[in-house]
């Protein structure tokens, strides 16, 4: 066997075993509730990763014949069945399912991008974020697109759709993840553009802040923001970190929001009732007890897109989620990688349809760590509209 395939060979090894870790440590983050138990899986994915890279090596100084590691992973991929041959196998796997699930995700009948604007936030605002940063590290990474905002507007199309809800605007926004990192002046900003596409009902949903120190700045903030038909919203899983769940309840509820954490509200619009719901499992809470099917419109506000499945069971018309933060880093012609979701990126961010239910899940508005690769933050207003809009003009 060549050099050269050995090294080709080892490479694709390698990549296994990152896939094998990558797995791992999604799932961990999108299955774990208690944030201790999360840390200490994610130190031992950690410490597997490091060991795994470290096996050829460890096998090389132990053998009695002279061998590189390339050709040892290489050996087990071509001749003797070892990790690194199941580590391979689970590469090969999980791109063969990723391409599967792009294509089967395709719903271009249920949703169409009407309008995409792209705000560079620093210059809004007129100042750099380096300098009133708490680690401005992040903000002199090369391609960090963190302080690049998409501002989009998105029509989701369902045919059963009330006439009288017909055009509702929804601004939908999450994972705010407060720290002071990112300056005061970038969020003051955002509230400012939020008011300004003027929806009728607003939702944010979940990861508010990681800094309790930080809670007035969630507070000033929000209290400001109004829609025709109220500001809901509900907890993420970092938002219990800290013990500050019942503060951030009574602080926002305080500044006119509505609490849908394990409940819902049914909303007279006109001559239809709209049931709006919301569910913070697995990390707090129960889901809402309610009948979405018999309710003209359904909307479920979630903090993880893997809910989508428990939604479809509920017939609920529309579900908005968050969390994934479209992966933070997306590598060319491969996408994300890393995601906290029991689907690896499946749901990352984007719309996606499970039986009468549509999806809609926003890539957020920051990260406890900073940083957007590829993978700009999103303010997103959704549209219901019984046909496209397109087709509505023509006829």
């Amino acid at each position: 066997m060549s050099v050269w395939l050995e090294l080709c060979l080892y490479a694709l090894g390698t990549l296994g075993h990152v896939a094998v870790c990558v797995t791992a440590l999604n799932r961990v983050q999108g299955t774990i509730a208690e944030h201790a138990v999360e840390r200490l899986f994610k130190k031992a994915v950690t410490l597997w990763a490091i060991v795994g890279l470290c096996l050829p090596f460890l096998e090389m100084w132990q053998s009695s014949k002279v061998r590189t590691p390339w050709q040892i992973v290489a050996g087990q991929l071509v001749d003797v069945w070892g990790y690194y041959t199941l580590a391979t196998a689970w590469l090969v796997m999980t791109a063969v399912r990723r391409l599967a699930q792009v294509w089967i995700d395709r719903c271009p009948n249920v949703w169409q991008m009407l309008e995409s604007r792209l705000v560079c936030v620093e210059s809004e605002v007129g100042v750099a974020f380096e300098d009133y940063s708490t680690r401005p590290f992040w903000f002199s990474l090369a391609g960090n697109q963190i302080g690049e905002l998409e501002v989009n507007k998105k029509e989701i199309v369902n045919s059963a759709l009330p006439v009288g809800l017909d055009g509702l605007k929804i601004t939908h926004f999450s994972d705010l993840h407060i720290t002071g990192t990112v300056p005061k002046a970038y969020f003051e900003w955002l509230c400012q553009e939020i008011q300004q596409l003027n929806s009728d009902i607003i939702f944010l949903t979940g990861d508010f802040v990681d800094n309790p120190e930080k809670l007035a700045w969630l507070v000033d903030l929000v209290s400001d923001l109004q829609a025709e038909h109220g500001n809901y919203f509900v907890l993420g899983n970092h938002d219990v970190r800290f013990g500050q769940e019942r503060r951030l309840r009574e602080c926002l509820t305080d500044a006119g929001w509505i609490d849908l954490g394990g409940k819902f509200v049914q909303l007279q619009i006109g001559e239809h009732e709209l049931l709006l719901a919301g569910n913070e499992l697995p990390w707090i809470g129960q889901a809402p007890d309610c009948h979405p099917g018999e309710h003209a419109y359904s909307i479920c506000a979630v903090h993880t897109p893997d809910l989508l499945r428990w939604g479809k069971s509920q017939q609920y018309d529309l579900m908005l989620a968050g969390h994934a933060h479209g992966g933070q880093i997306r590598i060319p012609w491969i996408g994300p990688v890393v995601c906290p979701s029991v689907h690896g990126v499946r749901y990352a961010s984007g719309v996606f349809q499970a039986g009468k239910t549509v999806m809609h899940v926003s890539r957020g508005i920051s990260g406890l760590q900073p940083i957007r690769l590829r993978c700009r933050p999103e303010l997103t207003q959704l549209i219901l509209r019984r046909s496209a809009e397109n087709e509505a003009t023509a006829n």
